[in-house]
C-alpha cells in the first residue's frame, strides 16, 4: 500500500491496483475550494497515468461525499480560478481512460451530483441526499450535467431537478439511472468492494478500450463544459447571484 502525503484537503492511498481519492474536509462536509479542486485534478491525473492504478476511486471523508463548491471562493474575488479549477476537473474526470468508482454516503451537492455524470459505477447509501442547485445560487449547470443529466435520467426530471434546485433521494436517483446500487447507510464502500472485485478480474486493456469506445459515441462533452462555464462566469458577475450567495453563506 502506498500513500501520498503530499496534499491537505484529500488524500491518496494506492492498494492492490487500486487509487482510493478522498476529499478530506469532513468539517466543511467536504466541500471543494481551489485548493482542493486543484489536488483533485493532481490525484486524477497521476493515477490515470499510474501503472500501479486501474480502478480509481472517489469518496468522501466522515460520512460525506460533497456538499459542492465552496461558496466563499464564488465571492471572494478568486472566481476566475475557480473557473478555471471547475473546467480542469470536468475536463480531467471526462477524459479519465480507467475506471472510476464513486462511493456516496451523506450529501451530494452541485459537483458532488455533477461528477456522478462522469463516473462509471456510482454506489449510494439509502441516506444520500443530493441537489443540482446552480439555479438556487443564480448560476447555470456545470460539468456538461444540461447534456448528460438529461440523457441519465430524462428530459423531464433533468428539467424539474435543474430548474428547482430540489433535493432528490437515493431511491430516485436509482430508478433514474443516476447511480448503480443502494447500500444500507455506511456501506456505500462496502458494496463498492464487490465492484472493484469484478473489475479488478477484468484486463485492463479491455476496461481501457471499453471506456475509449464508450467516450467515442458521446457527444463533444468537453466542449458542452467550456460553454456552460462561460454562462456560469457570466451569471456568476451579476448582482442578483452574488446576493444569492451571500445569502446561502449566512445560513
Amino acid at each position: 500500500m502506498m500513500e501520498s502525503a503530499k496534499f491537505t484537503d484529500i488524500s491518496v492511498r494506492y492498494d492492490n491496483r487500486v487509487a482510493r481519492i478522498t476529499i478530506n474536509r469532513p468539517d466543511k462536509l467536504n466541500a471543494i475550494r481551489i485548493k482542493t479542486y486543484r489536488e483533485l485534478i493532481s490525484a486524477f491525473e497521476s493515477a490515470d497515468a499510474s501503472s500501479d492504478c486501474n480502478i480509481i476511486v472517489l469518496e468522501g471523508a466522515g460520512g460525506q461525499f460533497t456538499a459542492g463548491n465552496d461558496l466563499t471562493d464564488l465571492v471572494g474575488g478568486e472566481q476566475l480560478q475557480l473557473m478555471e479549477c471547475v473546467q480542469g476537473i470536468f475536463t480531467t474526470v471526462a477524459n479519465l481512460k480507467k475506471v472510476l468508482v464513486a462511493v456516496v454516503e451523506g450529501v451530494a451537492v452541485g459537483i458532488g451530483t455533477t461528477i456522478l455524470l462522469h463516473s462509471d459505477i456510482v454506489i449510494a447509501s439509502s441516506k444520500t441526499k443530493f441537489r443540482v442547485p446552480f439555479a438556487n445560487l443564480g448560476v447555470g449547470p456545470e460539468g456538461a450535467s444540461s447534456v448528460l443529466l438529461p440523457q441519465v435520467i430524462g428530459q423531464k426530471m433533468a428539467r424539474e431537478v435543474l430548474l428547482t434546485g430540489r433535493f432528490f433521494s437515493a431511491d430516485e436517483a436509482f430508478a433514474w439511472g443516476l447511480i448503480n446500487r443502494i447500500s444500507e447507510p455506511g456501506k456505500a464502500a462496502e458494496v463498492a468492494e464487490e465492484y472493484i472485485s469484478q473489475l479488478l478480474q477484468q484486463p485492463l486493456a479491455s476496461l481501457l478500450k471499453t471506456k475509449e469506445l464508450m467516450r467515442d459515441s458521446q457527444p463533444d462533452v468537453i466542449a458542452v463544459i467550456e460553454n456552460e462555464l462561460k454562462g456560469f462566469g457570466a451569471l456568476l458577475e451579476t448582482e442578483e447571484t452574488q446576493a444569492r450567495i451571500r445569502a446561502f453563506l449566512k445560513r
